[in-house]
């Protein structure tokens, strides 16, 4: 008998081992590499859901997935503690204790006196080291965002093509804003929801390649807004709470809608979040592949934030010029001038989601060092490269109007970035994060409804819009897809507008007997 001790693997080696198995590779084979039985390699393979669950949390260096016997304890230390690095708070193990014995007695466990050995515990099962803090605590931790790259990236892109891999973020929008009244917010702080009365926050989802852009999340603040009234559907997803804020639970649900969408079409993807605590580590999906980035590495590594998000609120804030400019030269007054209703926003925010050019969303990609160079390592770039459209600075795109109307030039980066601060979800209490955990919270509903309202057109007004666009199609612009598409428009309204006229003049039997 062989008294050689069987080999114990890193989840970062399981990780690697279940990617391969699911790749098609044999158990044999990989028995065989490895020197093991086959034993071992398909008892990875029967633990892949925890083991994966560890291994895009960044937990690579332990062995065992050993659970702590106060789960909820641990579940809600472990929520605290990233809350607490992500705004750069140095955590020590004393601290930690303390947190626990506090989350212990919210859950009503008497018997538990967190010592310095759970701690211990605590820090190898989520891969926790100890660190020293140089220069400002917000800094993005480089070696972090390197060693994620190297170690983690690789492994969890090898089962993956680049149309299915996905980055979602979210941002603040205040899609009211003029560039008129940049000067009464500069230098002001977004982070103190001063300006958060007319805001959404929107949620956009893209693959590496750029060739799909998913459906925008929108996020407001009522349940039912009445200009939403009469409207059938919608180019964008809609959501509610009374922040206007992502939450957990929103995220959950956005999450989950899509993964069934992805079962219908056969299709699995890996998505990339940052660990924000509005990002649940949402279990049992089974198309999606959620990894999270490491923390205090999203400005770096959240495609996103490189450039694209950027360019989205640039493209609306054209649209909302523009707006502007002709409610301007009509005479109009000024309050005519800005976004009555909500439903504005969307059909703006996203006719700019679809501008957004391919080559843009895959060189920000590359440029967070998502795109491998030929000897495998991952590039980045030191310069953002845009699509000529997507990169136009507002300022320069302002002065070609050639409008006396318009805030002054040096006004207009600051109107593009005013709300690039926003918050767009709240961290949530000690509280929040045992009832979550407890599976007690129940989703917030707000039946407020938007205090402007602005009527729908009618089918007759539409037909007279539609007819005098397609004149200027047909005479002004030479694209047959175009001229296809307006006739089409067209004819959709015409016979809108002839059901309507009938249903008006049908007659019913009971006007007879009246």
């Amino acid at each position: 008998m062989s008294s050689q001790r069987p080999k114990a693997f890193t989840i970062e080696e399981k990780g690697a081992i279940i990617c391969r198995l699911e790749n098609g590779e044999s158990n044999s084979c990989l028995a065989k590499e490895f020197g093991v039985g086959h034993s071992t390699i398909s008892m990875i393979f029967k633990n892949k859901n925890r083991i994966k669950e560890s291994f895009n949390s960044n937990v690579l260096k332990p062995k065992r997935l050993r659970k702590s016997r106060q789960e909820n304890v641990d579940q809600a230390l472990i929520q605290w503690f990233k809350n607490m690095r992500n705004k750069g708070i140095p955590i020590s193990g004393p601290m930690l204790q303390e947190k626990a014995n506090g989350f212990a007695a919210r859950f009503g466990i008497l018997d538990f006196n967190c010592s310095a050995s759970w701690i211990s515990r605590f820090k190898v099962r989520h891969n926790i080291v100890a660190g020293k803090i140089v220069g400002e605590s917000s800094s993005v931790d480089q070696n972090s965002t390197t060693n994620w790259l190297i170690s983690v990236w690789p492994n969890l892109r090898r089962q993956f093509s680049d149309d299915e891999i996905f980055n979602a973020d979210e941002t603040g929008l205040f899609y009211k804003l003029m560039p008129i009244k940049t000067l009464k917010f500069k230098g002001e702080n977004c982070s103190g929801c001063k300006l958060s009365k007319d805001r959404i926050t929107v949620m956009v989802t893209a693959n590496i390649s750029g060739t799909e852009k998913k459906k925008l999340l929108i996020i407001g603040k009522s349940q039912k807004p009445r200009c939403f009234k009469g409207v059938k559907s919608l180019p964008v997803d809609y959501a509610n709470n009374r922040k206007a804020w992502i939450t957990s639970e929103l995220f959950e649900k956005w999450l989950r809608d899509w993964d069934r969408d992805l079962v219908k079409k056969k299709k699995k993807i890996l998505l990339l979040v940052d660990n924000c605590p509005a990002h649940p580590n949402v279990t049992d999906l089974k198309s999606i592949t959620l990894a999270f980035l490491p923390p205090n590495t999203t400005s770096v590594l959240q495609p996103m934030d490189q450039g694209i998000i950027r360019s989205l609120k640039m493209n609306f804030r054209k649209n909302l010029v523009l707006k502007m400019i002709n409610c301007l030269d009509a005479n109009e007054n000024h309050s005519s001038t800005k976004v009555t209703v909500l439903l504005d926003a969307i059909l703006m925010v996203n006719d700019a989601w679809n501008k957004m050019s391919q080559s843009t969303i895959h060189n920000c990609f590359k440029h967070a060092g998502f795109i491998e160079s030929h000897n495998g390592l991952p590039i980045q770039t030191s310069e953002h490269e845009f699509d000529e459209e997507d990169e136009i600075p507002l300022s320069l795109w302002s002065r070609n109007l050639n409008s006396d109307s318009l805030a002054a030039p040096e006004m207009w980066e600051d109107y593009v970035d005013i709300d690039s601060g926003l918050l767009t979800s709240k961290e949530p209490t000690d509280e929040n994060i045992v009832q979550n955990i407890s599976a007690k919270e129940q989703l917030e509903s707000d039946g407020e409804e938007e205090v402007e309202e602005a009527p729908l057109p009618t089918a007759e007004e539409a037909l007279k819009a539609a007819e005098l666009l397609s004149r200027f199609v047909h005479s002004n612009i030479e694209n047959d897809n175009l001229t296809i598409a307006m006739s089409s428009i067209h004819n959709s309204i015409r016979d809108c507008f002839y059901n309507k006229m009938k249903k008006q003049k049908q007659t019913k039997i009971t006007d007879y007997l009246q």
